[in-house]
């Protein structure tokens, strides 16, 4: 290679990352804490979006996927719980109520891969996965377990979501 060529491939590439950079705006620490600050608990908010080490350096559709995998990682954590109770309870109704609550989660694991597909039109998809868990919470009412608690925090991380999707659907 001579060294016009070389410089070419330099400058290409140099133009590739400025127009990236121009495009992508990496969201800084104090609009995390802004949009933080539209939740029921800001302060877990940062927290559990600074968890993720995807975070130093996304733009606000990376900030929303990040929340997305979020959630379904917390879903998918429940289900597996739920699948773990249908196993281990001697109670005929209390494991038809495990097994579709389980299916339920199961539903909202795939509407939140949906809304990480569809990032316009995730809030749709997010609406769904809290309904989906909130047909669980019958199951609560009778077996007041540790999963009640995983339920609550499951919410709490759909509505960090629906505020993500709503700052990346405004810009």
């Amino acid at each position: 290679m001579n060294m016009f060529t070389t410089f070419s491939h330099v400058f290409i590439l140099v133009s590739i990352i400025l127009i990236s950079s121009t495009t992508c705006t990496k969201i800084t620490d104090k609009e995390i804490k802004h949009l933080c600050s539209k939740t029921s608990n800001p302060d877990r908010c940062y927290k559990l979006l600074k968890s993720d080490h995807r975070i130093t350096n996304v733009d606000a559709k990376g900030l929303a996927q990040i929340s997305i995998d979020l959630a379904a990682k917390n879903a998918k954590e429940i289900h597996s719980v739920l699948n773990a109770l249908v196993q281990g309870t001697h109670s005929a109704r209390l494991r038809e109520m495990y097994n579709r609550c389980s299916k339920n989660y199961n539903d909202a694991i795939r509407h939140l891969e949906a809304a990480k597909n569809n990032l316009k039109s995730g809030g749709v998809q997010v609406a769904d996965a809290s309904k989906d868990n909130k047909q669980c919470e019958e199951v609560f009412r009778v077996d007041h377990s540790h999963i009640k608690k995983k339920n609550d925090d499951f919410n709490f991380v759909l509505s960090v979501v629906k505020v993500m999707l709503n700052n990346l659907n405004k810009k």
